[in-house]
């Protein structure tokens, strides 16, 4: 029994270890499903390896690697696979929490945050995109759902992304305001002596950038979780008192934090 365990326990440390890309995930998940049926011991040892892997969480993880774990989990879940639901939905609450309270600045695990919520929002949070709600309420229809968690359980996964993507609005409003100050700087600067130097115009470049990432991550994670975005001002809009980024009401103003205790689920 020993060898069998250690085969098995082998196979699942294998599939999480495994650099999978979101493209691999189906078949991922198949081959857990045909796992489970075939290896009693699969659902438990699977879930002590998420368990390892995700009570380790450090900054320096990589994204793409809790990405993948985070869907894992929430998938085996929803599809019975892990059948300790207590235990799985524990990890999973506590790893929720774990990356709204320590990412709400950075936003490094954004992209898996909006992948987890795309692949599980609708069962574990028990919220529709703002497309599917649409959509349902035109036709007026209803959409059957797997029923894994009462209403106040989805709720308090619903919050806690709720309360990230509050985290995350306010972050776009502040570096929006900040981008459109320095372009409007540049502006100003390029009317007044003719040329921009290389560092503003690298430093704008930048900005940019990171703006465009930001705002489509945000823009995602709004939409998926049916909540509405502020509208960003423009260039011509703004004045340099409401463009200062260094005192950000301007953002706060539009955005109200969603407030959420991290207790044991």
């Amino acid at each position: 029994k020993q060898w069998y365990q250690r085969r098995v326990a082998i196979t699942t440390g294998a599939i999480c270890s495994a650099k999978l890309k979101m493209q691999d995930m189906n078949c991922a998940i198949h081959l857990c499903s045909l796992l489970h049926r075939r290896y009693s011991d699969f659902s438990l040892l699977l879930l002590k390896t998420l368990q390892h892997a995700l009570n380790n969480l450090h900054k320096d993880d990589k994204v793409s690697r809790v990405r993948i774990e985070l869907r894992l989990l929430g998938q085996m879940l929803v599809l019975g696979i892990i059948t300790d639901q207590k235990e799985g939905f524990t990890l999973l609450h506590n790893t929720l929490c774990k990356i709204v309270e320590n990412d709400k600045d950075k936003l490094e695990f954004l992209p898996a945050m909006v992948s987890f919520v795309k692949h599980c929002g609708v069962d574990i949070l028990g919220v529709q995109s703002t497309k599917n709600r649409q959509l349902i309420e035109q036709h007026n229809i209803t959409v059957p759902a797997i029923k894994i968690l009462s209403k106040d359980k989805q709720q308090i996964f619903a919050d806690l992304l709720k309360e990230y993507s509050s985290a995350v609005i306010l972050s776009l409003v502040r570096l929006h305001n900040k981008l459109m100050k320095c372009l409007k700087h540049n502006k100003k600067t390029l009317l007044m002596k003719g040329e921009i130097s290389a560092e503003k115009i690298e430093l704008s470049e930048k900005l940019a950038a990171q703006h465009s990432k930001l705002l489509m991550n945000a823009t995602t994670l709004a939409e998926l979780l049916d909540i509405i975005i502020p509208d960003l001002p423009n260039l011509q809009a703004l004045d340099d008192d409401e463009m200062d980024c260094n005192s950000p009401a301007n953002a706060n103003s539009d955005v109200s934090v969603v407030g959420m205790s991290c207790d044991k689920f």
